[in-house]
């Protein structure tokens, strides 16, 4: 409360007005995110409801599917097997494009020698590739694991030689002014100071290797989510055949969210800098 005086002199008590409690911006950011989250399933789920073909089914038709591919098993199946191809696929493309990207990025030799075949290969469609990978390596899991490394080297390896391109020289002079080994400059300098370019090229490569698991198991042997999608729209089952995407697109979202949880653990000065 507050005292003033009125025109003779009087002083009275004034009680302020209270204000209007507001929401929080972390609360309207979460409620724009769960309507954006929402709207898409909605404005499908009306479509369904109007269209004239019976093969448009919306999410309650597609929930339904994947309750009963759960009760017989299929979907969890296919769905281990397609993350075992997945986790096999991703870590060798991801080593093996980490090691490469710091090699052209540290060494001119190297990126010199190397270049034209990292260029030509990731101009060149992976999937007119796979046959060929096909017939070399057969239809079992071998075949698939290189595909889904394949597709997860090229952004690894051409972010991360980015970004160790990007680091200060001045950093690398004062690593040799410590006698740091070569291997210590990397640990030390090069990987935190390239990491932001690495998650960025594992992002991708998240969303590219989802992509190769599908395109492999359509073309080899018929186990795995993309066998679920190609037999099912086969047999116009479409709610059956959608189950898997929507696996796939929460497994993709999942993996994306993660990362960028791991970014802000390894790398707290990246979000501070886009702040």
């Amino acid at each position: 409360m507050t005292q003033v005086s009125d025109a003779i002199g009087t002083p009275r008590t004034v009680t302020p007005r209270p204000r209007r409690a507001g929401m929080s911006a972390a609360t309207k950011e979460r409620l724009c995110w769960w309507s954006g989250l929402l709207l898409i399933p909605v404005v499908w789920q009306l479509y369904s409801m109007v269209a004239e073909s019976p093969l448009i089914v919306g999410p309650i038709e597609v929930a339904q599917a994947a309750e009963g591919m759960l009760a017989d098993g299929s979907l969890f199946t296919a769905a281990r097997e397609s993350a075992l191809v997945f986790a096999a696929g991703m870590a060798a493309g991801t080593a093996v494009g980490l090691l490469i990207g710091i090699l052209v990025g540290r060494f001119r030799t190297v990126d010199v020698m190397l270049d034209p075949y990292i260029s030509a290969l990731f101009a060149t469609p992976l999937v007119a590739v796979i046959p060929i990978l096909i017939v070399a390596l057969g239809f079992g899991f071998q075949a698939k694991v290189v595909i889904v490394a394949m597709f997860a080297f090229f952004p690894v390896a051409i972010n991360t030689a980015a970004g160790v391109r990007g680091v200060p020289r001045d950093l690398d002079e004062l690593a040799a002014s410590f006698c740091s080994s070569e291997l210590q400059t990397w640990r030390d300098i090069l990987v935190p100071g390239a990491l932001p370019f690495i998650v960025t090229g594992v992002r991708l490569a998240v969303g590219r290797s989802l992509i190769a698991v599908v395109v492999a198991e359509f073309s080899t042997a018929v186990t795995g989510l993309g066998f679920l999608i190609l037999v099912n729209s086969r047999r116009f089952n479409m709610a059956e055949a959608l189950v898997p995407v929507v696996v796939l697109m929460a497994t993709g979202f999942l993996l994306y969210t993660l990362l960028k949880k791991v970014e802000a653990r390894l790398a707290p000065w990246i979000l501070r800098s886009s702040d």
